[in-house]
């Protein structure tokens, strides 16, 4: 039996049995963990509010060979997010990430810029929740982003030209991006407004990204219709907390 020590973001937690829960993490060190927390719906739980969702803990966990759950030992409260359960919208959004994280990243395997972006993405909601869909843009973006799934719109899928100017850049039925001559009739343009998000995307925390693009409804209706895409395109169906614009 392997013991292993880790940070980890609680995603979400269902009932087992009478006094049991699994919890779903997602953790620094392996990637996407299902545990089982012993006593966790007791009255008198060691775990307290260790496994609330979207909460910063330090996870002890154990592991036997050939079994998917592991057994938590172990939680550390480093920083609770539970202010944000009482934010409707804040909460929505977490909900969505929570099912969007347990598409994308692979079981017990490590992937730190994911449990890094998602980390930041909280900080940013916890820090200012009125920004909730920007932050969800954000979220999106870089999701498809690290799954390798976003497509390049510097460059003309059909004939390599570099696409300079945001007049320029249009995505076909499979979301390649097009320049204007290589445009079949149909295609979508990118705005210039989604184009300069998409571009800051590269560029910004998703703090500093909700601070400075505070999206109209057009362009959050743009870039989620461009995401949303690609998401659905990836695990074959629409989210099913997808938060209604």
């Amino acid at each position: 039996m392997r013991t292993t020590t880790t940070d980890a973001i609680v995603l979400r937690a269902y009932n087992l049995a009478e006094a049991d829960r699994i919890v779903v993490f997602l953790t620094r060190s392996a990637g996407l963990v299902r545990a089982v927390a012993k006593g966790a719906r007791r009255m008198k739980s060691r775990f307290g509010a260790a496994l609330e969702p979207f909460t910063l803990v330090k996870l002890t966990y154990h592991e036997r060979e050939n079994r998917d759950l592991v057994t938590i030992s172990n939680t550390e409260i480093l920083k609770s997010n539970f202010d944000l359960s009482s934010q409707v919208e804040a909460s929505e959004v977490l909900a969505y990430m929570a099912e969007m994280v347990g598409e994308f990243a692979p079981p017990h395997e490590a992937d730190e810029r994911m449990f890094r972006m998602l980390s930041a993405c909280v900080e940013a909601l916890a820090a200012n929740a009125d920004c909730s869909r920007t932050v969800m843009r954000y979220f999106e973006v870089w999701l498809l982003r690290l799954a390798g799934l976003f497509p390049d719109l510097r460059y003309c899928s059909e004939c390599g030209v570099e696409l300079k100017h945001s007049d320029e850049v249009a995505v076909d039925i499979e979301m390649r991006p097009r320049c204007r001559e290589c445009q079949p009739s149909g295609n979508s343009v990118v705005s210039d407004a989604a184009m300069r998000c998409l571009q800051a995307t590269h560029q910004l925390s998703p703090a500093r990204f909700a601070e400075r693009y505070r999206l109209s409804n057009s362009e959050d209706a743009e870039l989620a219709d461009l995401t949303h895409r690609l998401i659905t395109r990836a695990i074959d169906r629409r989210p099913r907390t997808l938060v209604a614009r």
